[in-house]
């Protein structure tokens, strides 16, 4: 071989080497960056900003993504206002362009029926099946079936009529008629499923539903001039009427308010009560976004959205307002248990009036300030207590437990995490029903209480997951517990339908024995939990080394 093919063939490899190696240390790079990676969000809402709802869901929404590194673009579909085909198809072809020139997108979040209805429509082609949640979706059947599709899981707007009812029995037994308002939009549609399905449980209940899209503005207000005191109204939707007219949501509570007569309103959504509504078990936009970014952050993170069931318990908390309470001489005592009352007063007059001398108005003046001090208290610790409350479970919720080790990371002290799925859970649902599914829930709250102490604290912190924060850990201590807690799942729990078997999987990780880093210990305990699913599940790990490339 003469000199020149050998300097050929020594450049070839040299130039083979320094790529190998230029490939080498790129996928470090690469992997680093992936680390400290913003991701992007694409989140579209069914509404528009002025709506109501929607704030409640974004910030719910942004809260449950905590600390994740993220770019979230909000498109917002103003199906209020442009609800035709061509609205449809405008916004389709704005978002495709967005889409194409602005770059790739690493998980689809979507608020309401409408929004939801596009992605079935549009996904494969415009979304290119990326990861999907969803949250606000009245379609209790459309949410199920989207859910089963590979890549998305959600939460559904379940409305809780049957317990609305009961309590519009306790607090008006003598109103027999209930009265359904609802629209002809996507989400009013899926209400009247929602409420033909609680019709259909109670043969019996005298009933009236007004469609609103079926009437002119003047023909709703006289079906409402029609009701009177046998009637009470269950306010789901009214959005739209038959001349194409548009209500923002204020100003239909208002259009039903002053054109009835003594008839109580109830809402089933916490946004807006007021405006002559009185109240009732309303849904919570902002825990169930709370909830979807929570599903969001934890897809982004690497856990497959597939082995996040549907969650479709109630997610709703006692609203109603002073000046409809005091039109019905309706008390705080008549109210259920933790009930927020918006407009909430107190009044001197009574005082002032009954009592002339100055000597007894300064001591009356003096006990009532004791008085409503005390009432504030009780009240602020009523409304600390319902925001970090489980309503399902009545254990401790997800705001709850992160304020806990927030103080405990602040103290620099010793803790550890458990972190529990219900195995399968999802099949539960799918199988026995989610009212099982929400029985299942509550017996594993119940068995957990029972392990719970001055050094340990459970919560829910959504769907099927519980936490636990543990002080003073001990790694002995933690196992016996591990072991009794998969120990106690597996008696059998007992349902409607009859018995039922379930397992769980439990992580654990310690501070400072396992981890070095005192506000990570969530994430490993996580990790943890990864490996024990892997393992074939039924069981609990406490965290190693070994898994921080889980």
């Amino acid at each position: 071989m003469n000199l020149k093919c050998r300097q050929i063939r020594f450049l070839s490899l040299f130039i083979i080497f320094f790529c190998l190696l230029f490939e080498t240390f790129s996928s470090v790079v690469y992997a680093s960056d992936d680390f400290e990676r913003q991701y992007r969000i694409l989140f579209i809402s069914s509404y528009g900003f002025s709506n109501a709802v929607v704030p409640d869901e974004l910030s719910g929404f942004e809260a449950g993504l905590e600390e994740l590194n993220y770019q979230i673009d909000y498109e917002f579909m103003d199906t209020e206002y442009y609800y035709r085909a061509e609205d449809i198809d405008n916004f389709r072809d704005y978002l495709s362009y967005k889409i194409s020139a602005g770059g790739d997108f690493d998980l689809i979040a979507l608020a309401d029926d409408q929004a939801l209805r596009f992605l079935n429509n549009h996904r494969k082609n415009l979304l290119k099946n990326k990861p999907v949640v969803f949250f606000g979706v009245n379609n209790t059947t459309e949410a199920m079936t989207t859910s089963d599709l590979p890549g998305v899981t959600g939460i559904a707007e379940v409305i809780d009529i049957e317990r609305n009812y009961k309590l519009m029995q306790e607090l008006f037994p003598d109103r027999k008629t209930l009265v359904a308002i609802v629209d002809a939009t996507i989400s009013g549609q899926g209400d009247f499923v929602e409420f033909m399905k609680f019709k259909d449980a109670h043969p019996d209940l005298k009933t009236r539903i007004i469609n609103t899209s079926y009437y002119t503005a003047n023909g709703i207000k006289d079906v409402l001039h029609e009701l009177g005191e046998d009637d009470i109204i269950l306010f789901l939707d009214f959005s739209i009427d038959g001349e194409s007219n548009l209500y923002p949501l204020q100003t239909a509570a208002s259009f039903i308010s002053q054109n009835t007569k003594n008839v109580p309103i109830f809402r089933v959504g916490s946004a807006d009560i007021e405006h002559g509504v009185l109240g009732g078990l309303s849904y919570s936009y902002y825990d169930a976004g709370l909830m979807a970014g929570s599903m969001a952050r934890k897809i982004l993170l690497g856990e497959d959205p597939d082995t996040m069931p549907l969650v479709t318990s109630a997610i709703s908390t006692p609203f109603f307002e002073q000046g409809q309470m005091d039109i019905f001489n309706l008390k705080s005592k008549d109210l259920p248990i933790g009930s927020v009352v918006l407009n909430e007063r107190q009044t001197l007059t009574t005082f002032y009036r009954d009592n002339s001398t100055v000597s007894n108005l300064v001591m009356l003046t003096a006990l009532l300030l004791i008085i409503v001090i005390g009432l504030l208290l009780g009240s602020n610790r009523r409304r600390y207590k319902l925001i970090r409350t489980d309503y399902l479970t009545q254990l401790p919720n997800r705001t709850f437990i992160t304020e806990k080790i927030a103080k405990v990371v602040e103290s620099k002290k010793s803790y550890g995490i458990i972190m529990m799925d219900v195995d399968h859970f999802k099949g539960i649902n799918d199988t026995k029903g989610h009212q099982v599914g929400d029985e299942i829930l509550a017996g594993v709250a119940e068995r957990l209480k029972e392990f719970s102490g001055r050094n340990i604290t459970f919560a829910r912190l959504g769907g099927d997951e519980f936490s636990a924060i543990i002080s003073k850990p001990d790694k002995e201590k933690v196992i016996r517990i591990c072991e009794k807690i998969v120990s106690r799942m597996r008696d059998d729990f007992e349902t409607s339908i009859g018995t039922i078997k379930i397992t769980v999987s439990l992580g654990c990780a310690l501070y400072p024995e396992d981890v070095d880093d005192i506000n990570e210990v969530m994430e490993y305990a996580d990790k943890a939990l990864y490996v024990t699913k892997e393992n074939g599940r039924n069981g609990f790990h406490l965290f190693s080394q070994n898994d921080i490339s889980v």
